[in-house]
This record gives C-alpha cells, structure tokens and sequence, in this order.
C-alpha cells in the first residue's frame, strides 16, 4: 500500500508539473488555428470580389472578436448572407485575444514590407477590388498587417497575417523568440 501511495504522488506532481506546458501548448495550437482562419476569410474576400467582379471587405471588429465579410454574394453589411466568424470559436475567450504586438516584439515592419494596420474606430477593414487588388482612396496599392496574440503567453502565440496591396497575397507569420522578430510561415 506505502507503495501505491508513493507512486500515485509522483505522477500527480509530474502531471502538476507538465500542466503549464501542456495549456501553453493548446493555446498555441489554438492561435494557430485562428491564424489559419483569418487567412482563409482574407481569401475567400479576395477571391469572392475577383469572381463577382465586385468589392468585398473583410472587417475584423476588435470589441467583439469577429470578422465580417460582406459584399458580393456575401452581401451588404448586416445582411445574412455575411460571413462572420467568431474568433473566441477557438476556444479561446475574447477577453484574453489581443490585436496588436506584445510589449518588448519588433515595431519594425515585416519582410514583406508590410506593417500593423492601425484599428479606426476599433476594427480594420480590408476592402478587395474587383481585380484582387487592395488600393487607398488615392487608388495606390495598401498593404496591411494584423497582429495578434494571446494575453496569457504573448509571444509564444503572436503571429501576423499580412495582405500585399498590389497582389492581393496573404501571408502568415509566427513570433520567433529566438530571433525576436516574425517569420513567414510556409504554406
């Protein structure tokens, strides 16, 4: 019986002891899988306004969490027909989902050039011309970048999804740590 005993202590303090790494280890896959997410949406906006011929914008609400894709088949905003996705549908709650970069990562823009795009009125909107491009009201190219991470372990899960005016392309990218900026993540 001294035996058992001894032995079910062990295994609960291994198990006590690998549980941050374990919910770190969610959380990041959780953050992964948001970043995919808000990948596809910038997609499937681009592709939705070069296969209609129309604008469509993909617009990221920062107070409640979603993205809001609306034109096209998709249509105006408020209709049914948007897309709308929850990002705390990841298990992850609202709260603790933070736009921007951590405190003490990079300022400096990304290597595709492109830099955070600043909330206006809490959100950011991308808008896609009918040829997939994403142009300012001057019709130049506009390049934008949104940042995120997670409150509890911030620059283990801050990753970027950066739009390339000219092209229309969408790119991940991940915080590295070791070399304290973000990478393109490979597709």
């Amino acid at each position: 019986m001294p035996e058992l005993l001894i032995t079910i202590i062990v295994i609960s303090i291994v198990v006590v002891a690998a549980l941050p790494g374990i919910i770190s280890s969610r959380h990041l896959s959780q953050f992964s899988e948001m970043q995919k997410q808000i990948a596809v949406s910038l997609g499937d906006a681009r592709q939705e306004a070069m296969s209609q011929k129309v604008t469509v914008t993909f617009r990221y609400d920062n107070i409640n969490k979603i993205i809001i894709i609306h034109g096209g088949n998709f249509g105006m905003l408020g209709d049914v027909a948007n897309r709308v996705v929850d990002l705390s549908g990841f298990g992850l709650e609202k709260s603790a989902i933070v736009y921007g970069r951590p405190r003490g990562t990079s300022e400096s823009p990304l290597t595709d050039t492109t830099n955070l795009t600043e909330l206006v009125e809490n959100s950011v909107e991308i808008t896609f011309q009918p040829d997939g491009v994403v142009r300012d009201e001057a019709n130049n190219p506009q390049n934008n970048a949104l940042f995120f991470y997670y409150k509890k372990y911030p620059k283990d899960t801050s990753f970027a999804v950066s739009v390339l005016g000219a092209g229309g392309r969408v790119k991940g990218w991940r915080y590295s740590s070791n070399i304290k900026d973000y990478v393109e993540k490979k597709q």
